[in-house]
């Protein structure tokens, strides 16, 4: 799949810069937005780093960071100690991954209907 055509960019070296930094801009706000949806739908770092051609220490490091520095500039106004940090923290991971599994446990099992009724319809169809 090809994103740029190449011969559709500016003939001025400049111009074709600043366009090429705009679609870069795209393409990444794009590929933060798939990688958010497959870690919604159970996707690990491990499957979305293989996707992205890094190890799944560089995606995790590059998609959350983000995430990790607003929560570092929260926790520097915040009044709670350590301890209840911690605590409000691993709730909220573990809130997280119920309701991951809860969406991975209701996809597999629209899957197997979706499965089981597709057999079904094939086996009583007449032969062709």
């Amino acid at each position: 799949m090809r994103v740029i055509a190449v011969d559709s960019l500016p003939a001025d070296p400049l111009d074709a810069l600043r366009e090429l930094s705009r679609a870069g801009i795209e393409l990444e706000a794009l590929r933060r937005q798939r990688v958010e949806e497959a870690r919604s739908e159970g996707a690990t770092w491990e499957q979305i780093g293989e996707s992205l051609g890094m190890s799944r220490q560089s995606a995790w490091e590059f998609y959350t960071g983000d995430a990790r520095w607003a929560i570092d500039e929260a926790a520097e106004v915040s009044d709670l100690d350590e301890d209840e940090a911690m605590r409000v923290a691993t709730e909220e991971v573990t809130r997280i991954r119920r309701r991951r599994r809860r969406r991975a446990e209701v996809m597999s099992r629209m899957t197997y209907r979706s499965t089981f009724w597709s057999n079904a319809a094939r086996r009583s169809s007449p032969p062709p």
